[in-house]
């Protein structure tokens, strides 16, 4: 009796996966994979929108559009749902309007776990940039958001905020 288990490739006949599976499936299978993978930096990411959002205590139109201009233009976010993140945000949201310091605490530890890496990092700060810029109205508890969320994310604030600067300027003569 045979072992192939109803698979082709798997008789060992020299067929590749490719020819017994369609690429499609494999592409889909891939962005799965990663999303999966990455979905410790996508509730990094949220954590940092939600913070920063409620910095100064509301959470305005102007910012909520950067939230989801971001998710749809960031290379590193492009990979998630925007209405999946959108609940997550909004679940985030609510956790810091009802619990404040512990919710704070919980969506502060979920930025720290991705503190190993520096260029995700700088991700999650361009971001919040964003999301402090979009009203043209940097409030002080904003900046000192953003200052706490470099020291999580073990990154130099003064330099960050330059380099966001850059970035941003960069995007808008895209």
């Amino acid at each position: 009796m045979s072992k192939t288990y109803g698979c082709r490739w798997c008789a060992g006949d020299g067929a590749e996966v490719e020819e017994v599976l369609e690429r499609p499936l494999l592409d889909k299978l891939g962005a799965e994979v990663s999303r999966y993978q990455d979905k410790d930096f996508l509730k990094a990411a949220m954590a940092v929108c939600a913070l920063t959002a409620m910095a100064d205590d509301e959470v305005k139109l102007e910012e909520r559009c950067s939230i989801n201009f971001a998710i749809r233009t960031e290379p590193a976010l492009q990979a998630f749902d925007v209405d999946k993140a959108s609940a997550i945000l909004d679940d985030y949201i609510e956790g810091l309007e009802r619990d404040g310091d512990a919710a704070k605490q919980v969506l502060s530890e979920k930025v720290r776990r991705v503190s190993s890496d520096h260029k995700r990092a700088r991700t999650l700060m361009r971001v919040a940039y964003l999301i402090i810029t979009s009203d043209y109205d940097v409030d002080e508890r904003e900046l000192a958001e953003f200052r706490r969320l470099c020291d999580l994310l073990e990154l130099e604030p003064d330099e960050i905020w330059r380099d966001c600067k850059i970035w941003s300027e960069a995007r808008k003569s895209e």
